[in-house]
Order: C-alpha cells, then structure tokens, then sequence
C-alpha cells in the first residue's frame, strides 16, 4: 500500500501507528491466517485515513483487493487521492455502508474492517450495517471493529453476538489517544475481532 499524500490533521500519523500496533495484537489473539491474495473492505471508512495500517498489519498476507465505502464524496475523493495499490486493485466508492446486501458485484471478504463505529447514534442502521457484514465474510473471514467509548462498544459487542457472531478478540487500547470534545472518548479506545456463525448465509457475488 503506497500513502500518496499526506494525512490532513495533526496527529493522524501517530494514531495510525498506533493502530497498526493493536490490530497486530488483535489478529495475532485471533490466530488470522489467509491464502493470499487478500480481499479487503473497509466500511464507513470516511477519508480511510488507516488504510496503511491496515495494509502492514495484515503482512506478511498480502492485500490483492481493497474497496472501502462511504455516504461522503469529499472524504472519498480524499481516499482515492491518497492510497494506491501497486500489486492490486483498490477503489473507494460513495454510496450506503448499510446497504452492501444489495450491492450484488461484491465478492466475499477476507477482512472487514469498521473504524469507529457508531452503533448507538442509529441503532437500527448499524443492526443492518453489521448484519450484511458477517454476510459478507468468507467462512474464515473476520470483522474487526474499534470503538470510541466503552458503553458503545459493550453495545457492538452485543449486537454481534445476538446474531450468533464469534468474539475472537477484545483488547482494550492502553496507548489509545483521548479525545478533547468529550469525557472517555479515546482514538480506537477497543478493538473487537468477531468470525461469522456458521448458519450465516454468504450473500453471493461474482468470483475474483
């Protein structure tokens, strides 16, 4: 993965870093191994400021296919413009994280990654969102989740289990960076690593 332009905001180089760090420790905790090349897909993911990160933690794996998706054009464009990826192909789309059970082109992931959930600004949109996630996942596929505050992650976690999801990993980020603009809030303050229930049906999608 090539970082073509700088990141925007003081202090996103730090976090990603420190980012990269947890997921290493997350996915070492879930015993992750994939037949490269990796197909990867990055929900929500706004400017997808840790795309890099993502990228180093998953090596020795390779990445053969990334897409991240999002509502806002600008913080898409700002994706395209920064991230490349020479050995592969890579894309960032604008369009409705919630709705990947209609986008019926996408294949079946190897890794699906949300920063930053939001699960109790809009319940009932992230009970959809995470529902057509794990339906994503190939059978030895993950969803990897980070988390802002501790009560919304406890709620994260719960919502995937209730959908008969597998909580490989929860670490809980001692190096996370707190955040001024509100009490307990910390840059990927948890990370939770969950694999598909069996009985979870793979949407279908055209083979890569």
């Amino acid at each position: 993965m090539i970082q073509r332009r700088p990141f925007r905001y003081p202090g996103t180089d730090e976090d990603v870093v420190r980012l990269e760090a947890l997921l290493r420790d997350g996915l070492r905790a879930a015993g992750f191994h994939a037949a490269d090349p990796l197909a990867v897909l990055n929900l929500a993911c706004g400017r997808a400021d840790e795309t890099g990160a993502l990228g180093k933690a998953l090596e020795p794996m390779k990445i053969g296919f990334y897409l991240g998706i999002d509502l806002r054009p600008d913080a898409i464009a700002e994706a395209a413009a920064r991230w490349a990826l020479p050995d592969g192909e890579i894309g960032f789309r604008c369009g409705d994280a919630a709705a990947t059970d209609r986008m019926r082109q996408l294949p079946a992931f190897d890794f699906i990654f949300i920063r930053h959930q939001n699960y109790w600004h809009e319940p009932a949109v992230w009970d959809r969102l995470l529902g057509n996630a794990l339906g994503r996942l190939k059978p030895s596929g993950l969803l990897v989740c980070t988390s802002y505050f501790d009560r919304e992650h406890e709620l994260l976690v719960a919502a995937l289990r209730t959908r008969g999801a597998a909580l490989l990993a929860n670490l809980r980020h001692a190096q996370s960076r707190p955040l001024p603009d509100a009490p307990g809030k910390s840059v990927d303050r948890h990370l939770a690593i969950f694999r598909q229930a069996q009985e979870i049906a793979l949407h279908p999608g055209p083979a890569r």
